[in-house]
């Protein structure tokens, strides 16, 4: 049902306008993409959307964020943290914008609501959209309350949606999260009320809304899931040598300085006893 009310806002949009199709870029950021992190750690993560300039700015974003099913595992991923939404993009929140109510306090889904079996659901239609009918809804209603429209979101450079942040499972591997179901629509005008503002769905680029995470304990140079004395015998083999040293072992040098030193092996005993489930 949440669904389906906003892509009901998006169809009401693209029936007031037929305008040729804007184009809107979604990426899903994340500073751990592309790393190594421990078990148990956490990832930060952030949506943005630019979209082109031969338009009048951003009225509606949403999205899904979903992990692959073919992750080592898979886990709830909670909702993004409100406090992550600029003054901005708080006009396609409740109560100023349109969006889908919440599960939990605060109760507007603009943050995303889980949805899926438990233990691995995904968020679900994160975002919303400004009120571009040129008539607010009554205060109090918590819905549409603000007809003022912010125009030219979006181009002036990535815009973040929301930002949130997530645990990753102790069972090692690489794992995978992208943006998934993307509607985006801009404004064709951006007008005073009473008059409203024409909408058009824009073509989505989503080839930027995919990140990697690989969980690995640091100091497995062995790749069996643990860290134990086999890891460090072939440490302490190669401890002192540098790259470019007769009998140097590059998956030793765990801070990838190019030697093997006492970092190296702070960081081993650190982990040592640990392992992936």
């Amino acid at each position: 049902m949440q669904r389906n009310l906003l892509v009901s806002i998006a169809g009401l949009a693209l029936i007031v306008s037929v305008a040729a199709a804007q184009t809107a870029t979604l990426t899903l950021d994340s500073p751990q993409a592309g790393q190594i992190v421990a078990p148990g750690s956490t990832v930060n993560w952030s949506i943005a959307v630019t979209v082109s300039n031969d338009n009048a700015g951003l009225a509606l974003v949403i999205c899904d964020l979903v992990q692959d099913p073919a992750n080592p595992a898979l886990f709830d991923i909670p909702p993004a943290d409100p406090g992550s939404i600029d003054s901005t993009m708080q006009n396609f929140d409740r109560p100023a914008g349109i969006t889908n109510p919440g599960d939990q306090a605060p109760l507007s889904g603009y943050v995303g609501v889980q949805r899926g079996n438990a233990g691995q659901m995904n968020l679900i239609q994160i975002g919303g959209g400004q009120n571009t009918f040129g008539q607010a809804l009554a205060a109090g209603t918590g819905l549409g309350e603000n007809a003022n429209v912010i125009c030219g979101v979006g181009q002036g450079g990535p815009q973040v949606v929301v930002s949130g942040s997530f645990t990753m499972p102790t069972t090692c591997g690489d794992y995978t999260f992208s943006l998934a179901n993307p509607i985006v629509n801009v404004m064709t005008a951006c007008n005073t009320p009473p008059d409203f503002s024409p909408v058009t769905q824009a073509t989505v680029d989503t080839s930027a809304a995919s990140i990697t995470v690989s969980v690995t304990l640091q100091g497995d140079l062995n790749g069996d899931g643990s860290v134990d004395l086999s890891d460090l015998s072939v440490l302490l083999a190669t401890y002192n040598l540098c790259a470019g040293d007769a009998g140097y072992n590059g998956a030793a040098d765990i801070d990838g300085d190019d030697c093997v030193g006492l970092s190296d092996l702070s960081i081993l005993l650190a982990n040592y006893g640990g392992s992936c489930s």
